[in-house]
């Protein structure tokens, strides 16, 4: 019997050493802003060009290349929209054709290791937070050459790169956050920390996003079926730093919308943290908007192609709260 004690005894302690080791706190120091703005419209254009030859050698769907749309020339509004895991630029074309017409220039960024051909790849397993930083940074950089405000919209989890934008970087006029994934719906707000670390320091698993239909999940063909868990838990590791209590915005605006049928994003923990940055942020004017329940607008309202896609509406709202331009909402 002792003996079985001592080892029921080291047993625990080495779970409880385990648990210590697996859910403390995650570093945020090595999450750093380097800013290089192109520092003219011919400048940013090299720049893209660059990347259109560089997206040319990889294995992409039509609907995983960054996308610019030019007037041929600076103008006064850029938009920086910036799509959500396993998606691809293509989610964003719709909404940023309308912000084009109205004459504004638009830059959509590829995420790393997103839209490849190859819906069934593992390689978005290998993005990290300093990855969600990176591809937001480039949008912003080659923004700055093309004209003179910049707005940055961020869905999901590039909803936490746009946040982290706005607090790092002097040269963004706005940034608007949609369904940003702060912490996921079924983790409780205390908890996301600890979560987020677990993630992170766990080997990775690849997770359907729909386990019932597996590598057949409707809507986007450039869309991944699975999401891996650690990339999920570096997306959040960012999150974390954003959330800090000392960190405060330097853009002149931010806008967060959110929506009451979301399944995917604690919108507790946003509104939080909402309020958080509100008090430390006095010279940031903020627009708040939550999509009803009743008018059953999912956690991807940009994507046209999602199932049960209302972005008609969403579209017409979201071009009137970026421009201030007024639009017929239509279903």
């Amino acid at each position: 019997m002792r003996t079985i004690l001592k080892i029921a005894a080291i047993m625990a302690a080495l779970l409880v050493l385990g648990a210590v080791w697996l859910l403390r706190l995650l570093p945020l120091d090595d999450l750093v802003s380097a800013p290089d703005p192109a520092g003219s419209y011919d400048e940013a254009m090299e720049r893209w060009e660059l990347t259109q030859a560089k997206e040319a050698d990889l294995p992409l769907h039509e609907g995983g290349r960054t996308i610019v749309l030019s007037h041929g020339h600076p103008t006064e509004r850029v938009f920086v929209l910036l799509h959500g895991l396993t998606n691809a630029p293509r989610q964003f074309r719709e909404l940023g054709e309308k912000l084009f017409a109205t004459g504004a220039n638009v830059v959509i960024p590829r995420l790393a290791h997103h839209g490849l051909a190859d819906r069934m790849t593992e390689a978005h397993a290998a993005m990290n937070a300093q990855d969600l930083i990176r591809y937001a940074q480039y949008g912003v950089d080659l923004a700055q050459g093309l004209g003179q405000k910049v707005t940055v919209v961020g869905l999901s989890i590039s909803g936490i790169s746009a946040a982290w934008l706005a607090q790092n970087r002097e040269d963004i006029d706005e940034a608007f956050l949609l369904a940003p994934l702060f912490g996921p719906a079924v983790v409780p707000d205390p908890l996301t920390p600890a979560f987020a670390a677990a993630l992170t320091r766990l080997p990775n698993k690849m997770m359907w996003w729909d386990p019932r239909v597996r590598e057949n999940l409707p809507g986007p063909p450039y869309n991944y079926p699975r999401f891996p868990t650690r990339a999920l838990g570096e997306a959040l590791r960012l999150g974390l730093q954003t959330a800090q209590p000392d960190q405060s915005l330097r853009a002149n605006r931010l806008g967060v919308i959110l929506t009451e049928n979301d399944k995917a994003v604690n919108n507790a923990r946003t509104r939080r943290l909402v309020e958080q940055w509100r008090a430390a942020s006095t010279d940031t004017e903020f627009f708040i908007y939550e999509f009803p329940a009743s008018e059953n607008i999912p956690h991807d309202f940009i994507d046209p192609l999602q199932p049960d896609a209302r972005t008609g509406k969403v579209n017409a709202l979201l071009v009137e709260w970026l421009t201030g331009i007024e639009k017929q909402a239509t279903d």
